[in-house]
């Protein structure tokens, strides 16, 4: 039984991930044989096979369900160290991946990412868009460096800091009853038929928060939508659809069909986080960012 290489984790990792040798192989740019050959000398060094091989796809077997969590964790300390490295050196370098939730990410996620380059010039921002869940479990495990989500989140792990509170909208069709309305109150939201995001989009449940907090009871959820969707299904019809005023903009445009009324009370909103692992060693380098990041999306959302 031998020490496996690092090449040989992360190539153990990247079949993991993608379920298949073909499609990992392709992902690290290296040919499949290759890759082949690396992993089975990582089962022949550590005595296991990791993985269940079938004609197109493979699974992890016992033994791999237990190392390759081990494995992931080996490679993000090692990228800690090289982190930690740069972040004592004074700079904040090479690639660093920032992540937003789906109804974020078309609206702010570029306000960010300004922010971030004119702060840190030499890093190589990837920009992602995850679903929350999907988001957390990224930053988490080092997949995502940098996350903008909405709260509440349960976020054990990781450091999160308020940015910004943003006020939803109520969208309308512009031959909509309400359009005319300078804003919109409990009794508009209670007599009007709201389209909601499905369950596990946190925006579909900040939401219904609103509605029965008005006391609204005429929603229903649309499945595998999006902002944009809603809002081309209000377009059309004398329904209603919650726009976070961020993507009022995009959505309600002139040629849209659509308008956006003003909420009477200032509280039905979400409130926006930056978040990212606290034992990240350039958590300090993050934090130092969130004020002017912080004053980039309210800027943004002030219009």
């Amino acid at each position: 039984m031998g020490r496996p290489s690092l090449r040989q984790l992360e190539y153990a990792i990247a079949v993991d991930d993608h379920g298949s040798f073909s499609r990992a192989a392709a992902a690290l740019f290296v040919s499949q044989p290759a890759l082949s050959a690396q992993i089975a000398e990582l089962e022949r060094r550590l005595g296991v096979a990791l993985f269940e091989r079938r004609r197109r796809t493979c699974s992890p077997t016992s033994a791999g369900l237990e190392i390759l969590p081990r494995a992931r964790d080996i490679i993000l300390l090692v990228d800690d160290i090289v982190r930690a490295a740069g972040h004592h050196a004074g700079t904040l370098a090479g690639p660093v991946r920032v992540a937003a939730i789906p109804t974020v990410a078309p609206y702010l996620l570029s306000t960010v990412a300004r922010e971030l380059r004119h702060s840190w010039p030499d890093a190589e921002l990837e920009l992602l868009e995850l679903r929350t869940e999907q988001l957390v479990e990224a930053l988490s495990t080092g997949a995502a460096d940098v996350g903008l989500l909405a709260m509440p989140v349960e976020t054990a792990s990781l450091h999160v800091v308020d940015v910004a509170f943003e006020p939803f909208t109520l969208a309308v069709a512009e031959s909509h009853p309400y359009a005319a309305s300078k804003e919109i109150t409990a009794s508009h939201l209670a007599e009007t038929d709201i389209l909601l995001l499905e369950d596990g989009h946190c925006l579909g449940d900040h939401a219904l928060t609103v509605c029965r907090l008005a006391g609204a009871r005429r929603h229903r959820t649309i499945h595998q939508a999006s902002l944009t969707v809603l809002t081309q299904l209000v377009a059309g019809g004398d329904e209603a659809t919650l726009l976070p005023i961020s993507a009022v903009p995009v959505e309600t445009r002139p040629d849209s069909g659509v308008t956006a009324i003003p909420m009477s009370d200032p509280t039905w909103g979400r409130r926006l986080a930056l978040a990212w692992r606290s034992s990240d060693p350039r958590a300090g380098t993050f934090n130092d960012v969130v004020p002017s990041i912080s004053d980039a999306i309210r800027s943004t959302l002030a219009g």
